[in-house]
């Protein structure tokens, strides 16, 4: 990864996605460090922690905050990650209905982890899920969310510790099996989605769309436009080669698309070596911030 320290980072995790640790307050005294000067935290699904983001804010006045989250929406391509951008202050009642459908979905899919398990002989209750997502959440974010599914390598250390797979190589096996006995829930439908973020002006960007996009698939990338109401793409992620991101980029200016770059940064441990850590130049933000303000 580069050692560059981009001016802004628009893809951020804190401990209030699922699969996170990272503490609001952490990212925002790196960004004061490095010189940062815009920052999206985008949480998965919910925008359950932008209370504590803009509490957070008040003492960095340097430095500009983006209402995001990162919301995935099943599509006829399968799952597609979507960074949503200017979430609306406060937040109108077709986009929380939004919002209650991921509550909804996380913690029946957290349940349907647990149903597969018994089917496959083994006990993982309810209390157990929350015990374990106590290792690593805040209480605050349990207390909002109730009982989700667990973080992998979370979920995959107590299998080991239990027994129920006799080493790390075998999780993804083990996962596979109990997806096939589980009813595991589908992501909300981009339908059910995207028109209420349209609704309130946010702005949507695939997230790190080198698979989505099959490395560079002309056809696939116009139906994803299309389909989820792109206004821009990441062009800029450790998960998007640099070759690919030229091309990103190259596409955005053809279709009149803005450019975003991040760092994907979900754990307090790699801040220092992940944050703000990509490609993304200056300009990018300056284009990304006037559609913002435009709206």
């Amino acid at each position: 990864m580069t050692q560059k320290t981009a001016v802004y980072d628009l893809h951020l995790h804190t401990g209030w996605s699922y699969d996170a640790t990272a503490s609001v307050a952490a990212y925002f005294k790196a960004a004061r460090r490095l010189g940062v000067r815009c920052i999206a935290i985008t949480d998965h699904h919910l925008a359950d922690g932008l209370d504590e983001v803009q509490t957070e804010a008040r003492g960095y006045p340097e430095i500009r905050v983006i209402r995001a989250s990162e919301i995935t929406v099943q599509t006829t391509y399968g799952p597609i990650d979507l960074l949503c951008y200017g979430l609306p202050d406060p937040i109108p009642a077709n986009l929380e209905a939004v919002f209650d459908l991921y509550r909804r979905w996380q913690r029946d899919y957290g349940s349907a982890i647990s149903g597969g398990m018994r089917a496959l002989g083994f006990s993982f209750t309810e209390e157990q899920r929350l015990d374990l997502l106590a290792t690593y959440r805040p209480a605050r974010a349990i207390a909002s969310q109730g009982a989700t599914h667990v973080r992998n390598n979370v979920l995959r250390d107590h299998f080991l510790a239990n027994g129920f797979i006799n080493g790390p190589e075998e999780y993804g096996h083990f996962m596979q099996r109990l997806g096939e006995v589980a009813a595991l829930p589908p992501y909300p439908a981009v339908s059910d989605v995207v028109p209420a973020l349209k609704d309130a002006e946010c702005m949507i960007v695939i997230a790190h769309p080198y698979g989505y996009f099959l490395g560079h698939d002309p056809r696939r990338m116009d139906a994803l436009r299309e389909i989820c109401g792109l206004d821009g793409i990441e062009c800029a992620h450790p998960g998007v080669p640099p070759e690919y991101g030229k091309r990103y980029s190259a596409y955005c200016e053809r279709h009149g698309l803005f450019r975003t770059g991040g760092s994907d940064c979900h754990d307090e441990s790699s801040i220092d070596e992940h944050f703000a850590r990509h490609d993304g130049p200056a300009y990018w933000l300056e284009d990304f911030l006037n559609a913002l303000d435009r709206r």
